[in-house]
């Protein structure tokens, strides 16, 4: 057991301490929106499956909002002989694997929401003590590279996870994608266990908040900007992504196994185009800035988005070029917001409440999926009135503006000068 004070300043630290980012993004697309969409397809009735399916992603969302700063706050404050971090990350993670399967075996509604409540409780548990670990342990000078490997390791998540679930929910095999969540778990709470230290560089900080949900815009300058425009962006590309399986098999004619496998294969794409772009946007938000790097985002994923929304203008039909080209596209969008909106907030929260003002940012991610996820009974009604797609027109068309709106929150500080105060 690694208990020393010891700072990660090396590219195999950096890498062991991002380890549960794998573990939670594999984890967030295999329940959202491929086990999330298989049991609204076998719990709801005909036409009401986007309802479900966004509703009770609205519910364990907004939920998730407000339990992140709370778990963040606590495990700032932790003492142990194991650090502050670790016990949320061991816990969190027995418990998730137990709400995994409570989620799979639904039966009925209610027993679908509890699930995905507890899902979010103990996913959030971890999320907020490993959020924690890059400001705990790596010296402020080498923060940007650990953040791009941060992203590095979270972005093949996306790819894996989406690629997990197609292949088994493809076959009529729901547990697959959980034993293989089982095994990774294990895995990355090992590495953690015996390479990332127990003793964070930084102290514990001096003062208790009085609120959890307080935020000091002194220590945090330009962090309501952050929060608005990460906002904006996580509606946006949720409102895409939540309801793309139901878009192939309803606007496209294509059944839900083959609606799956296109996702699955898409989100490769996409994901393997973020990887790749990962590192380099990292090393341009260090250079410029993360401002120029959040206008190309927004323009990029907004015209991805329209090219989604024009296969089923123009075709009616799975039209692969124009597919894949969209995803691309969205893909180096992604890429850019990832590495400058990380860049953007590492630079402005206090190292000392790391943990809970990443919660806090959380909020924003949280509360812009919950709305997305309320699309779904607009696109449902919208159908249902009109005999038609138009609810898909009508939420990916909002979802391309959205993406074009986030130019204007995209305020950063100019410059790392005069951010000492976060510190």
């Amino acid at each position: 057991m690694n208990t020393a004070r010891r700072a990660a300043t090396t590219w195999p630290q950096w890498i062991a301490l991002n380890t549960y980012g794998l573990a939670l993004t594999m984890t967030s697309n295999i329940v959202d929106p491929p086990l999330l969409s298989q049991k609204a397809s076998e719990l709801a009735g005909p036409g009401w499956q986007n309802t479900l399916m966004g509703g009770a992603a609205f519910v364990g969302l907004i939920w998730a909002a407000l339990v992140q700063p709370i778990f963040g706050a606590w495990s700032d404050q932790t003492r142990s002989p194991w650090g502050r971090r670790k016990p949320f990350l061991w816990i969190g993670s027995l418990l998730l694997a137990l709400a995994l399967a409570l989620l799979i075996a639904a039966s009925s509604v209610p027993f679908l929401i509890l699930a995905l409540l507890l899902i979010q409780t103990f996913s959030n548990m971890v999320q907020a003590a490993y959020q924690g670990l890059i400001p705990d342990h790596v010296p402020e000078h080498q923060k940007g590279r650990a953040s791009g490997v941060k992203g590095l390791i979270e972005i093949p998540g996306v790819v894996i996870g989406s690629m997990i679930a197609g292949y088994f929910l493809g076959q009529g095999q729901i547990w697959g994608p959980y034993l293989v969540l089982l095994i990774v778990y294990l895995l990355v709470g090992w590495i953690v266990a015996f390479t990332v230290p127990s003793r964070a560089l930084t102290e514990l900080p001096a003062r208790r908040p009085t609120w959890i949900y307080q935020a000091d815009w002194n220590r945090a300058p330009t962090f309501a900007f952050w929060l608005a425009h990460r906002l904006m962006f996580w509606w946006a590309l949720l409102a895409l992504r939540t309801f793309l399986i139901f878009f192939f098999r309803d606007a496209m004619g294509l059944t839900i196994q083959q609606a799956h496998a296109l996702n699955g294969a898409l989100s490769a794409i996409l994901g393997s185009t973020i990887l790749l772009l990962m590192l380099p946007s990292g090393a341009l938000a260090d250079r410029w800035g993360p401002r120029p790097l959040l206008w190309g985002a927004g323009i990029m994923a907004g015209i991805g988005t329209f090219g989604f929304l024009s296969v089923s203008w123009l075709w009616g039909q799975p039209e692969l070029p124009v597919l894949v080209a969209a995803a691309l596209i969205i893909g180096i969008g992604v890429a850019l917001f990832v590495a400058a909106s990380w860049t953007w907030i590492t630079q402005i929260v206090p190292s000392d409440e790391a943990a809970r003002y990443l919660g806090l940012g959380n909020i924003a991610t949280a509360v812009g999926s919950a709305i997305a996820r309320l699309s779904g009974s607009v696109i449902d009604a919208l159908n249902r009135a009109t005999g038609s797609m138009l609810g898909y027109d009508v939420i990916y068309g909002l979802a391309g503006l959205l993406f074009l709106g986030t130019l204007l929150l995209a305020r950063p500080p100019a410059s790392k000068a005069g951010l000492s105060a976060a510190g």
